[in-house]
């Protein structure tokens, strides 16, 4: 499937691929498998529906939300603030008092674990936001395209501060590559895009 058909988010793609500057290469931690901790850990994060992050569209096999971390080739930590403070889940209230918005991108800042549970996070908005397209943006029925626009409308309306506007937090969580792809690979199976219709 040609790449170009699979972006999703808008100018800001979710499949744009990140290149890790060569030279700072001997600092970032190692490209690992997950640990069966990790994986176990990843399964306890919560998520409100089944999804499936394998890529779109149509794809033949389902992923888990650890398949696709344990396949993403983005360096992550072993530990981080999250693991020590033992954060459970993320919220509004919680999410930049806990992460740094600059350092979303940045690699080996965030541990698998944080990673899932920001994915986690960032769905929840989604689903959320779709409980208000009807009356907002006038939809009966939507993609995973619409979605998103109203999630940038409601970001730049400025209607909650921004540190604690669950709009802005996803745009600043899709800033680190696998919880973009994750999200983009989850959103489209479920919700569909132009010219794809969600995955059966």
């Amino acid at each position: 499937m040609d790449g170009d058909k699979l972006k999703y988010l808008g100018s800001a793609t979710f499949l744009s691929t990140i290149k890790i500057d060569e030279r700072n290469h001997q600092r970032l931690p190692p490209l690992e498998h997950l640990t069966s901790d990790q994986i176990l850990a990843i399964r306890d994060v919560r998520l409100n529906f089944p999804y499936n992050f394998a890529q779109p569209p149509s794809p033949e096999i389902r992923w888990s939300l650890a398949d696709l971390i344990d396949h993403a080739r983005f360096p992550m930590a072993r530990l981080d603030p999250c693991d020590k403070w033992d954060i459970q889940d993320f919220s509004m209230e919680n999410f930049l008092r806990v992460l740094d918005p600059k350092r979303m991108s940045e690699p080996g800042y965030l541990a698998p674990t944080t990673v899932a549970k920001v994915i986690a996070y960032g769905l929840q908005i989604a689903e959320s936001t779709t409980e208000t397209m009807e009356v907002l943006a006038g939809l009966q029925t939507w993609t995973g395209e619409d979605i998103l626009a109203q999630i940038r409308s409601l970001a730049d309306a400025a209607l909650i501060d921004n540190e604690f506007s669950p709009w802005r937090h996803f745009w600043i969580a899709t800033q680190h590559p696998t919880i973009r792809w994750a999200i983009n690979n989850a959103m489209m199976n479920r919700w569909g895009a132009t010219g794809f219709p969600p995955a059966r």
